[in-house]
């Protein structure tokens, strides 16, 4: 098992890289419709959401542990998860951000 820091940078990572991939290969669809740049830039809106729900396994286990942190008190899984929740929401954010610079595109 790795270690919690690893687990982070890996929830990091995967959210980025959704997001990241998601858009630059929707933006392939993109050139056919003519305009890639506004397609990526709102891929990577669209896709946020996902690229967490994917960085944090895509089932109930996170919700489990979120439950059993607040009713029966086991406060350090409480805290670990809101710690990846936080990386997985900033890894896609960043990765957005990272999309918007690169389009172009002004909001």
């Amino acid at each position: 098992m790795p270690s919690f820091s690893a687990e982070l940078a890996l929830t990091f990572s995967l959210a980025l890289g959704v997001v990241l991939g998601g858009s630059l290969f929707g933006a392939i669809g993109g050139l056919l419709a003519g305009y890639p740049a506004r397609t990526m830039w709102r891929l990577a809106g669209d896709l946020k959401l996902w690229a967490v729900v994917t960085a944090l396994g895509g089932d109930f286990e996170t919700f489990q542990r979120l439950e059993q942190g607040i009713l029966r008190g086991q406060f350090l899984d409480l805290g670990k998860q809101l710690l990846l929740l936080a990386a997985a929401f900033a890894g896609a954010h960043f990765g957005a951000l990272l999309v918007l610079a690169a389009s172009g595109v002004r909001r």
